[in-house]
C-alpha cells in the first residue's frame, strides 16, 4: 500500500506555524542573499554604493586601521591626515567592533560588501525579535522588519556608503528588544542583553546614533515609569543596562571623550552649525512619494539625498497612521507621540523643541545632522504598522474604514499630478519656475502614488469581505521594499579608484620627502603609503589646529569642516604643505604651492612666550617665518633665548603612535616638530640619553616642542592617552565579569535540568 504524504503546501504551513522564528530568520537571509549575492564574491573589485563618503573616507579608514591591526598594532594616532589626529578615539575607526574584524583577513571590496549586507540582515532580524517580544504575530513582525531594514533612513545609507551609520542603526531595535524583555520579565539576563547591544552600538562607529537612541529610550522609560509595576526597579534596570554597556565599551568611550575635549566640538557647536542637515519640511512628502525630489542619481531637493529620507513604504505608512484608532496595543499612543516628537526634532530650528533640546539636554549641542533621528522614526513607524497589521489579522473588517480616506487621498494625488503636468504647459510656467525642469518627474511620481493609494483602497475593501486576502498586506510591503532596494543599489570599481588616486603616491616617489599635500574632498592620502595631508574629511579635528587652518584659509566657524584645497594660503607652509591635488575628471592633478615650507624638525634657541590668541594672530600674519623662532605659551626653562642652533636631529617613526628621537645640541635649545600634538603625547628617555626628563609643549599652539639641555638626547615620543589606558583596563574586567555572568547563568540552567531528572 502506497504511503500518502501530506501536500507540500500543508507541510509548509505546518512548518511556519511550528517554527515561525526560524522561518523568519531563513526569510531574512534569503532576501539579503537575493539582493547582495552578486557582490559577495571574494574576487570582486566592485564596492556597494556610489562614489562618495565610502570612496573618500571609509575605504581608506578601514584599509589603514585594520592594515595596522593585521600587523599587530592598534593605531591610536593617524599621522596621515590633519597633520596628525587621534584615530582610535574618533569612534568611526571602529577598530574594536567585532563585526569589523573581517577586514584584516578578507579582500577589502568583499569585506565592505559583506559588512553592509550583514548589517541589513541583522537590522531586519533584530526588529523582528523586538516586535515578536511585544507579542505581535510573526507576520506583523516580518512586516515591521522589512519596513525598517529597507527604510530610507537605513537602506539609503548604502547608496552613499555610510558604513558606520549602518552599523550603529542596526543595534537600535535590539536595545528596545532588551528593554522590552526587562519590562515584562524582570530577569537579570535582559540587563545583560541590553548591555551587550549598547556596547556594540558604542563600538560600531557612529556615537551620534547611540546618543539619539539613549534620548528615545530615556523618554520611553520616563513614560513607562507611570504605567509599569515596580517602577524604580524598571528604571534602575534600564539604567544598569546603560551603565554596564558603557563599562564594556569604556576603552572606546573614555578615549573618545578625552579626544573630543581637545576637538572643535569640545565646547559644543553653535546653534546654526548644530542645525545643519536638518529635515526640510517639504521632504515630509517622501513618506508617500519617495522620489518626489528625484532618486540618488538626480536628487535636487534640500541638503542631500540620504539625510532625512523618510521612505517607510506607502503601505507601512498608511498602516501606521491607522494604529491610533485601529490597533489594540496599549502603547500605540506612546509610540505615536515618540514618532511625532522625533519628526519635530528633525525639523531643527523651525520648531521650539530643537531649541529646548539644544539648550537644556546634555550633549545635544555636540552633534549636527539632527535629521539622523529618521532612524528612530522609521523604527517607530514600523512598529505602529505592525500593531495595525495585527489588528487586521484578527478582524479584517476594520479595513472598511480605510477605503474612503485612501480613495480620497489617491484622488487628491491624481489631481496634483495633473496640475504639475498641465500647469507649466498652460501658461503656469512662472508658478513652477523654481522647479520647471523637474515638473514632469514630479507629476509622474504623484500619479504613481495616486494610483497606488486607489488600488490600496479597493484592496482594503475587498479584504474586508474576503479575509483570506489579509495576508496580502505583507506582500504589498515586501514588493515596495524590494523595488526601493533595487533602485538604490549601485557599485563602483575599487581598482579604478586606486588608479584615480595613484598620482599622490607617484608624487612621493618622484619627489621623496616628509612634506605634506592637500587633497580635494577626501581622505585619499590614506590610500598612498607615503602620503601625509594637512587636511581630511573627518569630524575629529583638534581644536587649535582647526582654528589655525580655518583662519589661514579664511573659513569661518560655519565652514570650519569644509574642504580647503581651493583656499590654501602661505601660512600652511608651517605644516610643510608642498602640493595640492585637485580632481579633474577621473584623476587627480597636482600643483606645487611654492610656500615657505618648514622642515619636519629643527632646533632653535629663539622663543617667545605669549597667549594662544596672540600666537594665532602672529602665525597667520603675512611673512611670518616659523623657523626663525618658536612661539610658546610657557617658558621652556632653558634660561634666556640664545639664537640660532646647529645640531643633529634623527627621527625614526616606529609606528603610527611612536617616534624615536635622537638629538645632539651644543647648547640649550627647543626641538620643534611640525606634527600635531595632543595631551596624549608623552616623551620618555631611552638608553644613552644625557637628559632624563622630557616634556612636550605646544609649539605655535598646536605643534610639538621639546626643551633640551646641551648634550646628547635619545628619547621616545609616544601617543598613549591615560583615558585609553584606564578605559582598556575597565573594559577588560567588565568583559570578564560579563562572560562570568553568562557562565553562572549556564550553570543555573544545568543544575535546574539535573534537578528535574
Amino acid at each position: 500500500m502506497a504511503v500518502k504524504f501530506p501536500p507540500a503546501s500543508f507541510r509548509l504551513r505546518q512548518c511556519l506555524q511550528e517554527h515561525p522564528d526560524g522561518a523568519a530568520l531563513a526569510f531574512f537571509l534569503a532576501v539579503t542573499l537575493v539582493l547582495f549575492l552578486k557582490y559577495l564574491d571574494p574576487r570582486t573589485s566592485q564596492v556597494l554604493s556610489r562614489p562618495g563618503d565610502i570612496s573618500n573616507q571609509f575605504i581608506w579608514w578601514r584599509e589603514f586601521g585594520f592594515g595596522e591591526l593585521r600587523q599587530g598594532h592598534l593605531a591610536l594616532w593617524n599621522p596621515h591626515l590633519f597633520c596628525g589626529v587621534p584615530y582610535f578615539a574618533g569612534f568611526q575607526s571602529a577598530l574594536l567592533y567585532p563585526f569589523n574584524w573581517i577586514f584584516p583577513f578578507l579582500p577589502l571590496a568583499f569585506a565592505m560588501n559583506l559588512s553592509m549586507s550583514l548589517h541589513v540582515f541583522l537590522a531586519g532580524w533584530f526588529t523582528y525579535l523586538w516586535v515578536r517580544k511585544r507579542g505581535h504575530h510573526p507576520a506583523s513582525a516580518v512586516l515591521a522588519a522589512l519596513i525598517y531594514m529597507f527604510s530610507g533612513a537605513f537602506f539609503v545609507r548604502i547608496v552613499v556608503g555610510h558604513l558606520s551609520n549602518l552599523c550603529s542603526m542596526t543595534w537600535i531595535p535590539l536595545v528596545f528588544w532588551a528593554l522590552e524583555g526587562w519590562k515584562t520579565e524582570r530577569k537579570s539576563r535582559w540587563i545583560a542583553w541590553g548591555a551587550l547591544a549598547l556596547a556594540l552600538q558604542f563600538l560600531s562607529g557612529h556615537i551620534q546614533y547611540a546618543y539619539y537612541t539613549a534620548v528615545a529610550v530615556a523618554f520611553y522609560a520616563a513614560v513607562l515609569f507611570f504605567r509599569v509595576d515596580r517602577k524604580f526597579q524598571f528604571v534602575g534596570g534600564a539604567a544598569a543596562a546603560y551603565g554596564a554597556g558603557a563599562l564594556l565599551a569604556a576603552v572606546q568611550l573614555l578615549a573618545g571623550w578625552d579626544a573630543v575635549k581637545e576637538s572643535l566640538r569640545a565646547g559644543g557647536l553653535g546653534l546654526d552649525l548644530a542645525n545643519m542637515a536638518n529635515l526640510d519640511p517639504e521632504r515630509l512628502c517622501t513618506f508617500l512619494v519617495p522620489y518626489f525630489f528625484g532618486g540618488w542619481r538626480d536628487y535636487w531637493g534640500g541638503v542631500n539625498y540620504c539625510e532625512g529620507h523618510l521612505f517607510v513604504t506607502v503601505t507601512g505608512f498608511i498602516l501606521a497612521l491607522g494604529a491610533w484608532k485601529a490597533a489594540q496595543d496599549p502603547e500605540r499612543k506612546i509610540f505615536t507621540c515618540l514618532a511625532i516628537g522625533t519628526t519635530l526634532l528633525m525639523l531643527g530650528k523651525r520648531t521650539p523643541l530643537f531649541g529646548l533640546f539644544y539648550k537644556f539636554f546634555p550633549l545635544f549641542d555636540r552633534f549636527r545632522g539632527v535629521s539622523k533621528f529618521n532612524a528612530l522614526l522609521a523604527l517607530f513607524i514600523a512598529l505602529l504598522a505592525a500593531m495595525t497589521h495585527d489588528a487586521l489579522l484578527r478582524e479584517p473588517g476594520i479595513l472598511r474604514g480605510f477605503f474612503k480616506p485612501l480613495r480620497a487621498g489617491g484622488g487628491l494625488f491624481l489631481i496634483a499630478a495633473a496640475v504639475f503636468f498641465l500647469a507649466p504647459r498652460a501658461g503656469g510656467a512662472r508658478l513652477f519656475r523654481q522647479y520647471l525642469v523637474h515638473a514632469p518627474s514630479m507629476a509622474y511620481h504623484l500619479f504613481l502614488t495616486g494610483i497606488f493609494l486607489v488600488a490600496l483602497a479597493f484592496f482594503c475593501r475587498r479584504t474586508a469581505d474576503h479575509p483570506r486576502l489579509k495576508w496580502g498586506f505583507l506582500l504589498w510591503v515586501a514588493a515596495e521594499c524590494l523595488f526601493f532596494a533595487y533602485s538604490n543599489l549601485y557599485s563602483f570599481d575599487l581598482n579604478a579608484l586606486r588608479r584615480q588616486i595613484a598620482p599622490i603616491q607617484e608624487t612621493y616617489n618622484e619627489d621623496p620627502g616628509d612634506y605634506r599635500v592637500c587633497t580635494e574632498s577626501g581622505d585619499y592620502t590614506l590610500g598612498a603609503p607615503s602620503g601625509l595631508d594637512v587636511w581630511g574629511d573627518d569630524p575629529m579635528i583638534l581644536s587649535r589646529f582647526g582654528l589655525f587652518v580655518g583662519k589661514a584659509v579664511n573659513h569661518g566657524m560655519d565652514h570650519i569642516f569644509d574642504d580647503i584645497s581651493r583656499d590654501v594660503a602661505p601660512p600652511l607652509g608651517l605644516l610643510r604643505l608642498r602640493y595640492v591635488f585637485s580632481q579633474e575628471g577621473d584623476s587627480f592633478v597636482r600643483r606645487r604651492t611654492a610656500y615657505p615650507e618648514a622642515p619636519r624638525a629643527f632646533l632653535t634657541g629663539r622663543w617667545e612666550v605669549m597667549k594662544w590668541e596672540d600666537i594665532l594672530n602672529k602665525i597667520t600674519e603675512k611673512g611670518f617665518d616659523p623657523v626663525r623662532e618658536v612661539l610658546l605659551e610657557t617658558d621652556p626653562g632653558l634660561g634666556p633665548p640664545s639664537g640660532e642652533v646647529q645640531g643633529r636631529i634623527v627621527l625614526k617613526d616606529l609606528s603610527t603612535d611612536q617616534v624615536e628621537v635622537t638629538v645632539d645640541t651644543p647648547r640649550p635649545s627647543v626641538l620643534v616638530i611640525t606634527d600635531n600634538t595632543g595631551r596624549g603625547w608623552k616623551a620618555r628617555p631611552l638608553e644613552g640619553s644625557d637628559q632624563k626628563v622630557f616634556s612636550i609643549l605646544p609649539a605655535y599652539g598646536f605643534l610639538r616642542a621639546v626643551p633640551l639641555l646641551a648634550g646628547h638626547h635619545h628619547f621616545l615620543m609616544e601617543y598613549r592617552p591615560a583615558a585609553f589606558v584606564v578605559g582598556a583596563w575597565v573594559s577588560l574586567f567588565s568583559w570578564l565579569a560579563f562572560f562570568g555572568f553568562w557562565a553562572l547563568q549556564g550553570l543555573k540552567i544545568k543544575r535546574r535540568g539535573h534537578a528535574n531528572i
